[in-house]
């Protein structure tokens, strides 16, 4: 499905000069418009509702709890900036075997696996058939623990070289990825069991960005993450998104709705058609999108 990730979408510009007299003139009236005029410019379609703001009768979960450190110049212990970037903190009570194990060189390794060869380190001895795995990378795990990259990265050029390959983890460097890692790692990010809605859509958004269409299994584990928030207008939001990239060919849509399909109907989810949501109030004009 690597064509998906390189599916270039360039839209029609109209070239057509707009002349001033075509445009009629609306003298100023006294009415300003309300915040609820601004938010729902259309009469009869709440826009609001569309979004991630509270649904009457849904129950909106409690965020994850917030990681915490001990800030390196200062001492004090603070709240990590994001939950997968923990630069300016460190964690004194982590000791190695929480970072590290020690496992067979011929286990099987998965796309964003970081294995270590050598080196040995002090405290944490292993044989010539055995390597370093850091813990962290499966899915469903919070990720490696940036204690153990900063502790060695000097140290061991292998623990270096896995600290930069890291740092792609939920931001636009991973456009830089093979595939299979690519998708291994955002689905290893939505997939994050500290991951909160500021993150849900920073993650939704980088994606949107880039020149691609997710696969759906990276789409299934934005959807998954959504239902672990309680957050149902993402889901959505990105079901539209998909929709918006591809608007001259809406099979491959289909094709995307027909993967996610058991996903769901499982959680629950219907798609932006269904909810009428791609039509305006009769007599309103086109929506906004």
């Amino acid at each position: 499905m690597f064509g998906l990730r390189r599916l270039v979408c360039s839209r029609a510009v109209s070239t057509t000069a707009r002349l001033l007299s075509d445009a009629a003139v609306q003298p100023y009236g006294k009415v300003v418009p309300s915040h609820a005029d601004q938010l729902n410019p259309i009469p009869g379609y709440e826009y609001i509702r569309t979004e991630s703001y509270p649904v009457p009768g849904v129950e909106w979960g409690p965020p994850p709890p917030a990681k915490t450190g001990v800030h390196i110049l200062t001492g004090e212990t603070v709240k990590f900036p994001y939950f997968h970037k923990e630069n300016a903190c460190f964690n004194p009570d982590l000791t190695l075997t929480d970072m590290v194990e020690v496992i067979d060189a011929d286990s099987e390794k998965g796309p964003i696996d970081m294995w270590l060869d050598g080196f040995q380190l002090p405290d944490l001895p292993k044989t010539a058939a055995q390597v370093y795995r850091i813990k962290g990378t499966a899915v469903g795990e919070e990720g490696p623990h940036w204690d153990f990259f900063y502790l060695y990265c000097h140290e061991f050029p292998a623990v270096s070289e896995a600290h930069h390959f890291w740092k792609a983890y939920g931001t636009i460097k991973t456009d830089y990825l093979p595939e299979e890692q690519f998708d291994a790692m955002w689905i290893h990010f939505f997939s994050n069991p500290m991951i909160d809605m500021y993150e849900l859509r920073r993650g939704v958004n980088i994606i949107h960005d880039l020149d691609m269409i997710p696969e759906p299994k990276i789409v299934e584990a934005m959807f998954r993450c959504c239902r672990r928030l309680n957050d149902y207008p993402m889901t959505i939001r990105i079901l539209e998104g998909i929709k918006d990239k591809i608007p001259k060919d809406p099979s491959i849509y289909q094709w995307v709705l027909q993967e996610l399909g058991p996903c769901m109907e499982e959680l629950g989810i219907a798609t932006p058609d269904e909810l009428g949501l791609h039509v305006a109030p009769e007599g309103k004009g086109p929506l906004p999108y």
